[in-house]
Parts: C-alpha cells; structure tokens; sequence
C-alpha cells in the first residue's frame, strides 16, 4: 500500500468508534502529545450491527481513517485483511486495544511492534492478552491492581508488561462554592451496569431524610428511556444527552458532588475528570483503579457496590458540611495534578511508542514464533478462503444463517 504519511514514523491506533473512557482516554494521548516526526494515526472501527452510541468526531490525531465493517454476516477473515491495510507502510509502531484489531494483528502480522493496552480489570481484558501474547510485543495496564494481576497470568513476560496510568487535561480553574441545593452529577453511559437504577434509590433515601439535591444526567445509553420513565422523583433533574466534551468539563465545575454507582469499571475517566475540576467522587469501592485515585474520607468517598444508603449519607454530610465539601474537592484535585495530568502522561506513551518505532517485532523474530492455538479461530464461515460475498449470502439466508 502507499504510505499515507509520508517521511514520518507513524503510531497506528485502533480503537472503537464509540463515546466512552477509550476513546476518551486515546484522544487525550494524540492532543497531548510531544510534537515531533512522529505521526499519528486513528483507525475509528465501527461494527454496523453495534447501536451504541457513535464518537463526535473530534479528535487529535494527524490522520483519521473509519473503517465500518459488519458482523455477523461478513467474513472475519475478509474483515481482518481489509483492516490491516489501514495500517501505512514505513517504520512505526501499532496500538491495539479490542477484540478485533488484537485478533486481526494476530490472524495478519503487521510487520512492526504492537503495543496492547488493557482499559479494565476484567476477564475479557486478560483473556485477549493471553490468547494473543505471541503477537504482541509490549502490554500496558494502567492500575498496580491490573499490572500485577497480567503478571500473574503471562509469567514469562513480566519485562514486557508495563504500568503507564492515564491522563487527563487540567482544567484552569476549579468549581465555586455555592449556597443551595447541592449540585450532584452522573456522567456516563445509561445502562444497568453503570448503576444508573441506583441513582433513583439515592435520591430517595435523600429525600427520607430531608435532604433536597439537583440532579444533572450526563450521556445516553440502552437504559435511558427506561431510567427516565422511573424518575418519579421532585429533585429537579436535568437529562443533557451526549455534550461535546468541553460542555462536559464545563458540567464539571458547575456541580459539587460527582456519583458513580457503578458494578463494573475499569478505571473510569470521568472519575478523574470531576476531581480535576474539585468534584468530590462518591462512587463505588472497585478494587480496579478506583482506590488508587479516592482516598475514602479524603478525598471523596468509596461506597460498597449497590450500597444506595452509603451513597446517601456520604451525600448528606457533604450537604451538612460545606466545608467539608470545599477541603475534600481541593484534596481530589491535588490527586489528580500529582500523578494524572496529561502532558505528564502522554510523554510516557509517547516516549514508549518511539522506543518501539524500527525495533524487530516479536510476531517477526525467527527465535520467537507465534503460535496459534488458542488464538481467534471464528466459526466454521469466518474462513482466510471463503469470499465475502458468499458468506454474507449463507449468513442472511435464514435457516443457514442462525447455523453458522
């Protein structure tokens, strides 16, 4: 193929065409970047069937390509090859992050280092990084929790997993103290496991004792009609839909208390983000991330998970004692300038992305084979020689296609 940045190392990210604290997180790499010869490159990956919500646009990158695709019915096979081509030519390294591009880096060797970042403490994340080891030169993780945990699984490979943790931008100043109703904000996608039903519990255990609040709704999601018809509630509420994200920041330092009932998290951006502004995190103790960057008592409060009266009472003393509120939001944002901010970041990817950059990649070395098994196989259609067209025609006739 051509090359399509010409005279530059390139840096290839492959990342889901999605809001989210992926996309989020990647982004903030690219427009935080050391500038220098290096160039970088997204690949937006977007699966057609998918229905979650789709990214802005927006991003820092030196070139943006969108690869859509669609699954089932196409050939995965046929679908890795295609997106293998969206990696340019010349020396340079490339970023995997989900099932697909790890799977497709395995299945058609890219001829240059890769470099997987693992976005959360579950199965899935340390599945791909087994499955696929072979293929991949260079593993990231972002919580000691995750650093050890890859370490455990891959033994072997303990010099080639890292703990680079995330960054985020700082904002310039920081959320006023404000007399009233606390302000309390949710910002993530609506669905069950967000604990976004939690929410509703919250306020109603508020509300039994007295306390009045305001609500703001941040995101969109599969829950989100659902949510809103179950909001019986008098707190003033406000639904925002999906914000270009300096409207998001900006939500940030117009709210006081930032609630997280989550059941799962990897380690969540938004986290991060309210505490920057001087948000106090009440949110759920997940042993991923989330007790490295919340003090509990601190510098914002770790509640057990579905624990909704632990949530309210953290809530309520915040109501009771503003100053409280005001020393807990200084400390979260001093936790956030001592070891999250971006540009301090990002020069760490970076750094390790140009010390990758013309190094022998280990799916290349003759002394260290990649092996296949274990790696993605797909069905019984999902074959290097059936063409597309003929499986996309078995999968879409009815009683073949529910087979295969």
């Amino acid at each position: 193929m051509t090359n399509m940045l010409p005279g530059k190392s390139s840096v290839t990210f492959f990342l889901p065409d999605k809001m989210g604290g992926l996309f989020n997180f990647m982004n903030n790499l690219a427009l935080a970047r050391p500038r220098d010869e290096v160039a970088y490159r997204g690949v937006l990956i977007n699966n057609l069937n998918d229905r979650d919500t789709r990214s802005d646009g927006r991003t820092g990158y030196d070139e943006v390509e969108k690869f859509e695709y669609r699954y089932p019915p196409e050939n995965l096979a046929s679908v890795f090859r295609r997106l293998r081509r969206c990696i340019p030519d010349g020396p340079g390294v490339v970023v995997v992050n989900e099932l697909l591009d790890v799977a497709m880096i395995a299945a058609c060797p890219t001829g240059k280092p890769v470099i997987q970042i693992l976005h959360g403490d579950y199965e899935y994340y340390y599945n791909l990084a087994v499955s696929h080891e072979s293929a991949v030169d260079v593993f990231v993780t972002y919580t000691q929790r995750m650093f050890e945990t890859l370490q455990q699984r891959l033994p072997h490979r303990h010099e080639s997993i890292l703990n680079v943790p995330y960054g985020i931008p700082l904002p310039e100043r920081t959320r006023k103290a404000q007399p009233g109703l606390l302000r309390l904000l949710f910002v993530g996608r609506i669905r069950k496991d967000k604990g976004v039903f939690d929410l509703l519990k919250i306020d109603q255990h508020l509300r039994d004792q007295g306390v009045r609040v305001v609500w703001t709704i941040h995101g969109k999601g599969p829950d989100e009609e659902a949510l809103k018809k179950s909001w019986a509630t008098d707190s003033p509420t406000r639904w925002t839909g999906i914000l270009p994200m300096e409207e998001v920041y900006r939500l940030y330092l117009d709210h006081d208390v930032f609630v997280l009932p989550s059941r799962a998290e990897g380690f969540p951006l938004t986290v991060l983000e309210a505490m920057a502004a001087g948000m106090v995190p009440v949110v759920s103790d997940l042993p991923s991330g989330i007790p490295e960057v919340v003090d509990d008592g601190a510098s914002g409060f770790r509640c057990r998970v579905g624990a909704v009266d632990e949530f309210a009472k953290a809530i309520s003393q915040l109501d009771r004692d503003r100053n409280r509120l005001e020393s807990m939001g200084w400390a979260a944002r001093q936790k956030v300038i001592g070891r999250y901010e971006v540009r301090d970041r990002a020069a760490a990817y970076h750094a390790l992305f140009r010390e990758w950059t013309g190094r022998v990649p280990r799916a290349s070395d003759p002394s260290r084979p990649v092996h296949r098994a274990g790696m993605w196989r797909g069905c019984r259609l999902d074959r290097p020689w059936l063409p597309n067209w003929l499986v996309v025609a078995l999968r879409t006739m009815p009683r073949l296609g529910s087979r295969s």
